[in-house]
């Protein structure tokens, strides 16, 4: 039970996020506020897909391609939108710091693939990795980027959170209070609005 009011929580963020999205693009006929809203959207259909599932057949989804897919096209948006906020700087990728994030996100889909599929746990390792390294990237650069500071360690915390989610799920299954997987996900919700403001903030509008 628990789960549906913690989906129902998030889509309905979501849904005032793609709201603010949608209305600051038309008034600013703006790309950048448009790839937000694409993100928003596409994570939106995952979890409307998901929340779904649970009110009609009462547990989640058994096949999950629908919402992963979703989900594949939101990070795709989000990296898309972080290129466009602070495109790469020519030889600004030499470090070896960012590509740490490919390190992590491949060894923790090792792990997982003792609970999940190897594709699928291949696919978001990709992504993910390529979410960090963007972000950490950009964070590394000389001269620092103060403009997008904030939306990279948005970026970050959103991955990072991802992350400790997944690992809950695999150890804690029982319903309630006491499982970290829901009040993650709503740290997870709450990291969703951040993103405006962060946005706002890298663009100056």
């Amino acid at each position: 039970m628990i789960e549906r009011y913690e989906n129902g929580i998030q889509v309905a963020v979501l849904m005032c996020c793609i709201l603010t999205a949608l209305y600051k693009a038309l008034t600013y006929k703006s790309r950048t506020w448009s790839l937000l809203g694409f993100f928003y959207g596409c994570w939106a259909l995952g979890d409307l897909f998901w929340l779904f599932c649970l009110l009609l057949f009462g547990e989640t989804p058994q096949i999950s391609i629908v919402s992963d897919l979703s989900w594949y096209a939101s990070y795709l948006f989000l990296y898309l939108l972080l290129r466009h906020i602070a495109p790469p700087v020519q030889g600004g990728g030499k470090r070896l710091l960012p590509w740490l994030g490919f390190v992590f996100t491949f060894a923790m889909a090792a792990f997982f693939m003792q609970w999940g599929e190897v594709l699928t746990n291949l696919v978001y390792a990709s992504l993910m990795g390529l979410l960090i390294y963007a972000a950490v990237r950009r964070l590394t650069e000389q001269p620092r980027r103060r403009e997008c500071r904030y939306f990279c360690v948005l970026i970050l915390t959103f991955c990072l959170l991802e992350y400790t989610l997944w690992t809950a799920s695999c150890f804690w299954t029982q319903e309630g209070l006491g499982n970290p997987y829901y009040w993650l996900d709503f740290l997870l919700t709450v990291c969703f609005a951040f993103f405006l403001p962060a946005t706002r903030k890298a663009v100056a509008r």
